[in-house]
């Protein structure tokens, strides 16, 4: 009874899906990494392999087992990190790889440095990778992982690619030497087509986590279940060390920190600063809600458990599944129900 509770409608989500997939010509790589966006690692593999993805790109060698255990295909490894010895791996190597890896690997991929600056080899560097990799190993492509705010390009991403491209060639680097694929993450479907149309020559294989598994958020619902309730009186003792703020119901609900709730992604700017006027003054809006109104945090969210004041109105039952508004990338469900 105690859960987080992630609804899917399924058929609303799996023709999303199915849209993403067809639109991009089996080039389409899923990301199936971290809490597999809410539903689960297992899960969306077993979906990627429903719709015969030729690749899956995960982030670390936990990931790519548990990966295996549900698809037959290809996965990526997103990071430079320790070498996995068997044929479906695509290792990223970049600079440090050699810190990482105890064995080259049989099958990579070259990261170019993007604007991000995460890690990668700048154009120049790239030869050297390609002689040095390429005498045990297979290279797979060159991988840009662009960023989210691309306004920050001046020069705009298509054009930022074509001139790395030129770049290569200037380094004598033939397409044939990676395969003449470039791997891509957040490319949008316009930049996409102009890539496509200025160089025809090249496999762009696209990867894709949050817009494809998260897409049509309208067919995704999260609830949490309602552990107990008990009525309250304003300054009766509650919770650890606070008091009522008023008379009401206090909630106890489903979720805590060790599922995600109460975390926050840090951020600059006006939301913040309400959200700090509001504790100041003694509410503290938390993601949960009940007939249509946010529920406030009595205190902040016990590891399991959140403890939740409803100031007037008909508190739910306990059993019931109260409303649950939370980014589903640092969210873990108890359970995830395809409807």
């Amino acid at each position: 009874m105690s859960s987080l509770i992630l609804h899917v409608d399924a058929e609303r989500w799996r023709h999303h899906i199915a849209h993403y997939v067809a639109r991009h010509q089996g080039d389409l790589v899923p990301v199936i990494k971290g809490n597999g966006y809410g539903f689960g690692i297992p899960t969306l593999a077993r979906e990627s392999q429903g719709f015969s993805a030729q690749c899956i790109a995960c982030y670390s060698a936990e990931e790519a087992a548990i990966i295996r255990s549900q698809y037959e295909g290809d996965v990526l490894l997103l990071s430079p990190q320790e070498s996995i010895d068997e044929p479906w791996v695509i290792h990223t190597v970049s600079p440090h790889s050699k810190d990482f890896i105890a064995k080259k690997p049989a099958r990579f991929v070259i990261e170019i440095l993007s604007p991000i600056k995460r890690h990668g080899f700048t154009t120049n560097e790239i030869k050297g990778a390609l002689n040095e990799y390429s005498q045990t190993g297979k290279c797979e492509g060159l991988a840009i992982h662009l960023p989210i705010n691309q306004k920050k390009m001046k020069s705009g991403v298509v054009s930022w690619i074509t001139n790395q491209l030129q770049s290569l060639t200037a380094e004598n680097i033939n397409l044939a030497d990676y395969s003449a694929t470039i791997w891509l993450s957040h490319i949008s479907a316009d930049e996409l087509i102009q890539l496509k149309k200025v160089r025809s020559d090249i496999r762009w294989r696209v990867r894709v986590g949050t817009d494809l598994w998260l897409g049509a958020r309208t067919s995704l619902t999260a609830t949490a279940s309602v552990i107990d309730r008990h009525e309250l009186s304003s300054g009766e003792r509650v919770g650890y060390r606070q008091k009522a703020p008023g008379n009401g119901w206090l909630i106890i609900a489903a979720g805590g920190t060790s599922q995600g709730i109460g975390l926050e992604v840090p951020s600059i700017g006006v939301k913040n600063f309400i959200k700090s006027l509001l504790r100041l003054f003694g509410w503290s809006p938390s993601p949960y809600s009940w007939s249509g109104k946010t529920l406030s945090f009595v205190e902040a969210p016990h590891m399991h458990n959140s403890l939740l004041f409803m100031k007037s109105g008909t508190p739910p039952e306990v059993g019931e599944e109260i409303g649950l508004n939370v980014r589903f990338t640092s969210t873990t469900f108890h359970e995830v129900i395809f409807e």
